[in-house]
């Protein structure tokens, strides 16, 4: 395995393993405040507001900064602002910081999957994906369980949600590391200028064959997995089940999702990425809908694991199918459109469900997201 490759790993999923602790740990910090589940659904909307607006426009800019200036940049704020999280106590504040987050995030995420799509030969894309998919897995299991471990329980509340902030603090630490390696790294293939707007060259390339249904199935994986993150911590308050049960069900879900990357390449190879893709939607839509029935945590752990295994295809599929479709120079636009997509899913999903949870309950989500992972079945077909 190339050297880059492996630096990305540990950088990426310390990173995801941050982000996945400061995002429960969010909900809980809301539910300290008083907020309502449909407020919980704008504060998981408002992560993905600005980066609806922003991911094109990183995606044109990458080719001056560099991939890697994007990662180290994404994780010194992400450390940053987690610090900051421990100290703030109403909603409106929390509502800046979440949508601060999600910038910073995407910077980073525009960087890894820049890097990964410019620098893999086509032949390695599904596995070069599949490995980044993992060291995101691995982040979002490991950040759940720390967030477990410091935070404490307190009855269905964490003891201490800023102890949990600092922990993630920590973690964003350790992503910035190994990035000294990348101090002078250029971005590998010269991108496209897009002289006619950014805007503009965006919707042509949607208008390739097979890139706006591509689009779409990423969104639609990528929300469902957004909105689990997000509502598990409510549909846990709801249910009695402390935030450790919480923690370990969403470190299973990441888990899962991380095992059925480790041989993604290979697996795509044997039965196809297409075939691959279908399979693994199905999948989720039917565990997504188990969910709304489960009452125990291990009802629910157990549902959880097979759709984490199912979503954890899908994602790094779309990535390397993406990559594939767009010409070498538009990659990054190209992974920048499919991020755009990705944020205007967590962003109207979230808020619908907070929506739907208000009037009928937090496992009412889980059908709504079956539903919306079903119509992209027919996309993929």
């Amino acid at each position: 395995m190339p050297k880059w490759i492996v630096i990305l790993l540990i950088s990426s999923s310390s990173t995801l393993a941050s982000v996945s602790l400061i995002r429960p740990m969010i909900t809980y910090r809301a539910l300290e405040i008083g907020a309502t589940p449909a407020q919980i659904g704008v504060l998981g909307a408002v992560y993905a507001l600005f980066p609806i607006v922003l991911a094109l426009f990183l995606g044109k800019n990458v080719g001056r900064f560099g991939e890697a200036k994007y990662i180290v940049f994404g994780a010194s704020t992400m450390f940053l602002l987690a610090i900051g999280f421990a100290f703030i106590n109403t909603l409106l504040l929390l509502m800046v910081a979440t949508a601060a987050i999600g910038i910073s995030h995407l910077i980073g995420v525009v960087g890894g999957q820049t890097m990964i799509s410019t620098r893999s030969p086509n032949d390695k894309l599904d596995g070069f994906f599949g490995y980044y998919a993992f060291g995101a897995s691995l982040g979002q299991m490991v950040g759940p369980l720390v967030g477990g471990v410091v935070a404490g329980s307190n009855g269905v509340l964490p003891k201490s949600t800023s102890t949990g902030f600092l922990a993630a603090a920590g973690l964003a630490l350790i992503a910035l590391l190994p990035t000294f390696y990348w101090r002078n790294q250029k971005i590998a293939i010269e991108q496209s200028v897009n002289e006619g707007g950014t805007f503009t060259a965006a919707v042509s390339m949607l208008k390739q064959p097979g890139m706006g249904k591509a689009i779409y199935i990423s969104l639609a994986v990528s929300s469902a997995v957004d909105v689990l993150i997000v509502f598990l911590p409510l549909f846990g308050t709801e249910n009695n089940f402390s935030p450790f049960a919480v923690g370990v069900i969403l470190a299973i879900r990441a888990g899962t999702s991380m095992f059925s990357r480790i041989f993604l390449g290979a697996i795509a190879q044997k039965l196809g990425s297409h075939f691959l893709m279908v399979s693994s939607i199905i999948a989720s839509t039917i565990f997504c809908a188990a969910m709304f029935f489960a009452r125990t945590p291990i009802s629910l752990g157990i549902a959880v694991a097979i759709a984490g295994f199912a979503l954890g295809v899908g994602q790094p599929l779309t990535m390397s199918l993406v990559s594939r479709i767009a010409r070498p120079q538009d990659r990054a636009l190209a992974i920048s459109a499919r991020l755009t997509a990705n944020r205007v899913g967590q962003f109207v999903v979230p808020a619908s469900a907070g929506a739907i949870a208000g009037a009928a309950g937090a496992g009412s989500v889980f059908l709504g997201l079956a539903a919306l992972l079903a119509s992209s079945i027919f996309t993929a077909l």
